[in-house]
């Protein structure tokens, strides 16, 4: 606990004059691309912590995360495409870099305040004994509601989610520096009471999932239907981390009870356990309401969960294009950057096998030959760059950002000619960059008190 502390004490001398010395480091792989002005960023790319028990006599233990999601992945190489586009725009932030370090969450709202404290202090090169400037001016995180109030109430940078939706995030006394590029629950909650209203449903079911963005959902929904004069027969709870008899708990409600409908309001991880035992037991016609997290997700729509969840109901985000993404995503190769983190992961999910010159890192994995492409994989979700919901909320971010750094930095917006900065790059904090996003709300839909 004492490592945490100091680099809690380091990241909020943010805008001070004192000296800054991190005395400890939690041990995160990063990708990282170093420019003028630098952007965090933090995705579960992993979604799921392996829990440990800590005996508090010694530091604790690497965390260990398993399940890797190509969805979240796909986010961070947005992000990343995204700052490379903006960097070769001579009309925005002419003359200016902007840099990146990005970070897995693991879909932990603890490994989430790991993430950011790291993003929180000085940055690689720079002297332990040099005064603390802001490692990041931004940060885009993240895509659990939970894990962005971990943020928010910890660090507190300026900072854009990409698909936190819980109404609780619009309280601008208490979250004064958080945006997001999609819209809170408060909207969601009363279509999908709508929903339910002109379908003439009177009797439902309700699984919601053990954190922030589960428990307001369902208690907003509640709120509405009540007013529809519509009953709630139960509410199940479930989370990814929950152990198998939890699960199972909430199976035999489903089964006990007489509700042939029921709205789920959970994180497609946190919902697929149960999604899995539903299946497993063969439990057939629910017509299933669906919270945007999982609507469109690619695991409720595999022949296998179909049969039970095939016809699912739900609102989903706006879906956009992004030219130019699909070479850009088509070019991902682990052999150009060997310690670039997260790319080997990728490469053994998609092509098969574990691009490595060790055998002994290869474990039982099969050995890739080294002539292996993605043209071979051109179908897969991964590349359909045509229906992007989500993923255009990342892109959003970035450019919401950019264009809020542009107004900071030479007093006026993009796309004038022959601009001059108004402010050194070296005294930007994040504070002023949330000043100016708010400037800047309305144009790119970048959602505040919603």
């Amino acid at each position: 606990m004492q490592k945490a502390t100091l680099v809690i004490l380091c990241a909020f001398c943010i805008g001070q004059v004192y000296d800054c010395e991190v005395t400890g480091r939690f041990d995160m792989p990063y990708m990282f691309k170093r420019g003028d002005i630098m952007i965090g960023g933090i995705f579960p790319v992993f979604n799921k912590e392996i829990t440990s028990t800590d005996s508090f006599k010694m530091e604790p233990l690497d965390v260990m995360c398993e399940g890797f999601d190509l969805r979240a992945f796909r986010w961070t190489q947005v992000m990343i495409f995204a700052i490379d586009e903006i960097n070769k725009d001579p009309a925005l932030l002419p003359h200016i870099s902007l840099g990146y370090r990005i970070l897995d969450s693991c879909a932990s709202p603890t490994n989430t305040v790991r993430a950011a404290l790291t993003l929180g202090s000085e940055t690689d090169g720079m002297e332990a004994t040099s005064p603390c400037p802001p490692a990041i001016s931004a940060l885009i995180a993240e895509s659990g509601s939970s894990q962005s109030l971990a943020v928010t109430e910890t660090l507190g940078p300026f900072q854009v989610s990409y698909f936190s939706t819980c109404a609780c995030l619009s309280n601008r006394a208490k979250y004064p520096t958080f945006f997001r590029t999609i819209p809170s629950d408060y909207f969601q909650a009363k279509a999908l009471a709508a929903l339910v209203k002109h379908f003439g449903w009177e009797w439902i079911g309700a699984i919601q999932s053990d954190n922030d963005y589960g428990r307001n959902g369902v208690l907003a929904f509640a709120e509405e239907v009540k007013k529809l004069k519509i009953c709630i027969a139960f509410i199940g709870t479930v989370l990814r981390t929950y152990p198998l008899d939890k699960i199972l708990k909430v199976v035999e409600m489903i089964k006990q009870s007489t509700v042939k409908v029921i709205l789920a309001f959970v994180p497609e991880g946190d919902f697929y356990p149960l999604m899995r035992e539903i299946v497993k037991q063969n439990i057939t016609g629910i017509q299933w309401i669906a919270s945007e997290a999982w609507i469109t997700a690619a695991r409720p729509s595999t022949p296998e969960m179909y049969q039970a969840f095939g016809g699912a109901l739900g609102f989903v985000v706006q879906k956009m294009n992004i030219p130019n993404l699909y070479p850009f995503l088509m070019n991902i190769n682990p052999y150009r950057d060997p310690s670039e983190p997260f790319v080997k992961d990728f490469w053994e999910t998609m092509v098969g096998c574990k691009p490595s010159s060790n055998v002994s890192d290869t474990g039982a994995a099969k050995i890739c030959a080294g002539n292996e492409t993605l043209m071979d994989h051109t179908q897969d979700v991964f590349f359909n760059v045509s229906q992007l919901r989500v993923t255009y909320n990342v892109y959003k971010a970035v450019y919401a950002i950019a264009h809020a750094l542009h107004q900071l930095v030479f007093c006026r917006p993009a796309g004038e000619k022959n601009v001059k900065p108004c402010l050194n790059v070296s005294e930007i904090h994040p504070k002023e960059v949330s000043n100016s996003a708010k400037e800047l709300q309305q144009g790119f839909l970048l959602l505040g008190n919603d």
